[in-house]
């Protein structure tokens, strides 16, 4: 399971909207909707909340949605595929649907009142369609099981934002880091509270070809001890070719030495 912490200008969005790929196609069928997409999930520096954060798939705008931490796993759990021993609440949703051979054909994210967001998961069973009233949080996490459609009313999809970009690394590793603190280091790194988080690894980018993964912890890089993502920032610029990283991954904490760098 992986948590970015993010700063009090930050936002996590937990947005889904669920199609079934014969039944609806993104935005031409659902005029007034935005189809979206998971981008991550984040973890609110002011009170260690998770937030989902959704990304708008025409245009990048990004929702935020502050869920719970129990919401914030099950995403989390399908996002890298994690597999645990019994079925969690959404994987027996899943099971349960599929079993009564159900579809979930959308999620939408319909509107916000107060802070609080609301959604419906429209579905089919035995030839009847109808909607459910769902938390935003729990209809993501049955849609990314159900491998279906998300989306956020326009008016909802408002709210959103587009993030700047602060750091070079993202762009040329395609590594998104976070600090690492107590509640995040509980469930990476074997506990140890020293570090940045990989939040994010871009596919094919070269982290991702150098063997990082979302939930490492970087602790080390180019020889030095790491703390802050700003101090990795600065480490990487000094050597964008290659730089020497050292990682714990897993609960237990496992330690590995990799290469990474824009030249690679």
């Amino acid at each position: 399971m992986r948590l970015k912490r993010v700063s009090s200008g930050a936002l996590f969005v937990l947005v889904a909207f669920i199609a079934h790929a014969n039944a609806l196609s993104a935005n031409a069928a659902a005029p007034g909707l935005r189809r979206v997409e998971v981008k991550d999930i984040l973890v609110d520096q002011r009170n260690d909340q998770p937030v989902l954060l959704l990304r708008e798939k025409i245009g990048g705008k990004l929702l935020p949605i502050w869920i719970g931490p129990a919401e914030a796993r099950a995403i989390l759990m399908e996002l890298e595929k994690a597999v645990d021993h019994r079925p969690m609440t959404h994987d027996l949703m899943r099971n349960m649907l599929k079993t009564l051979q159900a579809e979930v054909l959308r999620v939408v994210i319909t509107e916000v009142k107060e802070g609080t967001y609301f959604a419906l998961i429209d579905m089919n069973a035995g030839g009847r369609r109808f909607s459910l009233d769902s938390r935003p949080s729990d209809a993501v996490a049955l849609a990314l099981r159900m491998k279906s459609p998300i989306y956020v009313k326009a008016i909802v999809m408002e709210r959103g934002f587009h993030a700047p970009r602060e750091y070079t690394h993202p762009e040329k590793l395609g590594l998104v880091l976070q600090k690492l603190t107590p509640a995040l280091a509980r469930f990476f790194g074997g506990g140890e509270v020293s570090g940045v988080l990989v939040s994010s690894v871009r596919e094919g980018a070269p982290a991702a070809q150098a063997g990082i993964r979302r939930g490492d912890v970087i602790f080390e890089a180019g020889g030095k001890k790491i703390e802050t993502v700003d101090f990795f920032e600065k480490t990487f610029l000094e050597n964008p070719q290659e730089i020497e990283v050292s990682i714990r991954r897993g609960p237990g904490g496992k330690k590995w030495r990799l290469k990474l760098g824009e030249g690679r």
